[in-house]
């Protein structure tokens, strides 16, 4: 009997396990907002300067990183593209003529930002090889800023900055020669045919040679002017 009283009571020790029971969330521990997806910075926003160089206009950061480079001989509806995102508008285009020596093109103007479009015929590229002397665009700043955004060269010069101002660049040499202004900067390179060559950014001086009028590039280095 009294094994059996002990099985019984060993029994009821093993029996079956309570249910658990949960407590409801209360209402301060319910999440109140729905996570949403992070995302991407648009990297044109850090854009605050537009820096002519000898081979591609270059669009910089704050910190001068190089955020997007617009190649003189990529195709010039992209880099208008590009720049009318940046600018939040369209250029006034106005179309001119060519002459003997130059093609017929069309100015693209953000006030004093200009793209010029050559029409150029494609075989005096050379096929697909880059040659800045038959370039697809070039650019123009006429001006200090635009909107806001700096227009400048490598070394940080400006239209309307004082022609002395450039003097004082180890860059600048006013023996160098160019059809439209002095070099600023200066890019050598080979054609396609192996014959050097050297594409410059330019300072186009004032009439009365007093400030610098206008940055342009590129611009090619020449013997003389037709």
């Amino acid at each position: 009997m009294m094994v059996l009283a002990m099985a019984a009571t060993l029994s009821g020790c093993f029996g079956p396990p309570p249910t658990p029971t949960t407590t409801p969330p209360t209402a301060s521990e319910i999440p109140t907002e729905i996570p949403t997806e992070t995302s991407t910075p648009d990297p044109m926003a850090s854009v605050v300067a537009l820096v002519a160089r000898p081979k591609a206009l270059e669009l910089r950061d704050a910190d001068g990183g190089v955020v997007m480079a617009l190649d003189y001989m990529s195709v010039p509806s992209e880099a208008i593209a590009v720049l009318t995102d940046l600018l939040d508008a369209p250029p006034v285009d106005e179309s001119y003529r060519g002459t003997n020596h130059t093609p017929p093109g069309v100015f693209h103007a953000w006030d004093d930002l200009v793209i010029d479009e050559r029409f150029y015929d494609e075989d005096r590229r050379n096929g697909t090889e880059l040659d800045y002397i038959w370039p697809r665009f070039a650019v123009y700043f006429d001006e200090p800023t635009v909107q806001g955004l700096d227009l400048t060269s490598e070394q940080g010069f400006h239209a309307a900055d004082p022609w002395s101002s450039l003097d004082g660049d180890p860059v600048f040499d006013a023996s160098l020669w160019t059809c439209v202004g002095t070099p600023i900067e200066t890019l050598d390179f080979a054609r396609p045919d192996g014959q050097p060559e050297t594409a410059t950014v330019v300072a186009t001086p004032t009439d009365d040679g007093s400030a610098v009028k206008r940055l342009g590039a590129p611009v090619m280095l020449a013997d003389g002017c037709a």
